[in-house]
This record gives structure tokens, sequence and C-alpha cells, in this order.
């Protein structure tokens, strides 16, 4: 079991995020040139609504025109692709983001990888040489479910050679229902091995795709036929909180990630969070995870942490929410907390338990 030490004082004198509190992100993507390349490269194949929702903030990131973007966007989501690539910005700095992360309190850190060819391997291989680079991050592999046999020798790569500490998939991306019974060698798998899931739930902009190709439904009925297998639900599963609130009150092994959902907007009424903020200090208080997603919302992890901290929640909520649940689900401990025995599939019972 890592012990996870005390974070060092970042440069502006804080130990991290709201008065020093450690936080784990379960929802990043960190990604060098070729990665960017194929993961941009996937949403103009089959989700260039994307490219456009996000036109800004992407361009923004890049370095690159805007105008010019979309101008070339209209014509070709491949070549905007290429206008965003262009200057050489999207590449993390290992350094920098290694240095950034100790600053901001984060202890750990979910690199979440994909299939998609890059470079000369896939962006698990990309990520995954990052990971061993940066003791806070923990790679998860990207699988695709569009063709099981693939997915399952990419499964037992990522974990047996390149040390995949959990898997990360995206439904609507592959057009596969997860209940489907041809993809199940992969949940059993997982489950076998007490690998934690990542799923992509709730709302997409691949306009041709069905919005609801994971909902709460799916969630529900991965959590039950596979109740060793730890589900972290992406996104949160909104806009269908009120559902998802009770699938995570009624299974011990779903957790709500709350990635790409800043706190400032789950505190708006009529937002859509409400079900489960309303039961954030009881039956939920262990089953929210934190998650950053940073290229979405333009903020740092810290920010987007501490504006968990503004909800009106108990403090053990927000201690939970920030770094305790996700510590139990990776195996860690807190700082002057005792280590939790067992991998992720045999803590889901008691982890996972209503407060």
């Amino acid at each position: 079991m890592q012990k996870v030490e005390t974070v060092a004082p970042s440069e502006d004198g804080a130990a991290g995020p709201a008065g020093g509190r450690p936080v784990i992100d379960v929802c990043e993507v960190v990604y060098d040139l070729p990665s960017w390349r194929a993961y941009l490269g996937a949403f103009a194949a089959d989700a260039p609504g994307y490219l456009r929702v996000f036109a800004r903030r992407l361009c923004e990131l890049a370095g690159a025109d805007l105008a010019r973007y979309r101008r070339t966007l209209d014509r070709d989501p491949f070549a905007a692709v290429e206008v965003l690539l262009e200057p050489e910005l999207l590449a993390v700095d290992v350094g920098e983001h290694a240095r950034k992360l100790r600053d901001q309190g984060v202890i750990a850190q979910v690199a979440h990888g994909g299939m998609w060819p890059a470079g000369d391997g896939t962006v698990n291989d990309h990520v995954a040489r990052l990971a061993t680079r940066v003791p806070e991050l923990h790679f998860w592999a990207g699988l695709s479910l569009a063709d099981t046999s693939a997915a399952m020798t990419e499964l037992r790569r990522s974990h047996d050679e390149l040390g995949a500490r959990g898997l990360s998939i995206i439904p609507f991306l592959d057009g596969v229902d997860v209940l489907d019974p041809r993809v199940a060698p992969i949940f059993e798998y997982a489950q076998h091995e007490g690998l934690p899931l990542w799923i992509h739930c709730g709302q997409n902009f691949a306009a041709t795709r069905p919005m609801d190709s994971c909902t709460w439904r799916h969630i529900d009925g991965l959590a039950g036929r596979y109740p060793g297998l730890v589900l972290v639900v992406g996104h949160g599963g909104w806009p269908w909180m009120d559902e998802m609130a009770a699938v995570a009150q009624r299974h011990g092994n779903v957790y709500l990630d709350s990635s790409t959902h800043r706190g400032t907007a789950m505190a708006t009424p009529g937002y859509g969070w409400e079900p489960v903020l309303s039961r954030a200090d009881g039956a939920l208080r262990r089953k929210l995870v934190f998650g950053s997603t940073t290229w979405v919302n333009g903020l740092s992890t810290r920010a987007l942490a501490e504006e968990i901290t503004t909800l009106g929640l108990a403090e053990p909520t927000v201690t939970a929410w920030l770094a305790g649940n996700a510590a139990r689900l990776l195996g860690l401990s807190l700082p002057d907390e005792p280590s939790v025995p067992g991998g992720a599939a045999s803590r889901t019972a008691a982890a996972g338990a209503p407060a």
C-alpha cells in the first residue's frame, strides 16, 4: 500500500487547495502532441460537435487563431485539428506538469489513455511513459468497445506490460451498448483483476449518436452484473442526476465523478446537481470523487477543487469528495490516515456503503 506524503508548500505559501486539503483528481488528459492528434482526430471522425462546442477553449489552449480554426472546421474537421496542432503548444511539459501538481496539492491524478494509434504505438503507450516520469500520475488504459477482441488484447497488454492501474471507456464514440454480452469479457477481466473502470456517462456532443448511449440504466445494469467492479461514472452521468444519485446509493461499487462540472455551476438552481448535493452530506458522502479535465474549463485543478469547497457542504464531505473517496478507490492513504487493505475490488462493499 502506497503512503502519500504531506504535500510540500506551493510557491504562494499554500500547501494545497483551500487551506491545505489534499486533492486526488480522477479525470485528466495528460498528452504529448501525437496523443492530442489521436484524441482530437477521434472527435473529428465521430463527434465533430466537440470541436465546435469547445472551439474557443481549444484555440486558447493551443495558441491557434479562432477565426481560422472555425473556417477550417466548416470545411474539414481533420484539417481543423491540424490548425490546433501547428503551434505545438498542446503537448504537456512533463516537468512543468509535475511541478503544478505538487504546488497545487494534487497528491494523485488519473491520466486516461486511449486505443487510438499515436506515433509508435497507441495513446496508451504514450500516457504510460509519461506516468513513469511523474509519481503522482496513475495511468488508466483507454479501450474501444467497437472490437472486443482488439480491446482484450490491448487490455492485457496495457495491464501486463504498461502497468495500467485502471481502465477508461467512451461508449458513445464506439457505438456499443455496454450491456451487450459481446463486450462482457472486458468487464469480467477488470473485475477479476481489481481494475477500476471510468465510463463516460450522460450527455455527449456527437449529434449522430444517441444522447442516451450510456446513462444511469447502463450503470445500474453493469453494477449489478459485476458487483466487484468499481465503476467511476464519468462527468457524473448528467443530466440524469436524480436517477444517478439513486444508482450510486443503491450500488456499493458506483462512484460519481464531477469532472467538467464546476462547483459554481453545480450551485446554480436548475443546473441539475441538486439531487446529488442534497444527499452529499448523507447517503452519497462516500460516493463522490473529484475530476478536473482542465482543458474543458480552462481553470487549474486547484481552482476547480476550491469551487467544491464553496458548496456549503460539511467539512468531512468536502474532504471525502476531494480526496478521501478516491484514495480508497486507488488504494492510497491520505497523510495521517491508516492504510486501507486490499485492492479496488475488495474495497467496494466497505468503501461504497452509504454513510
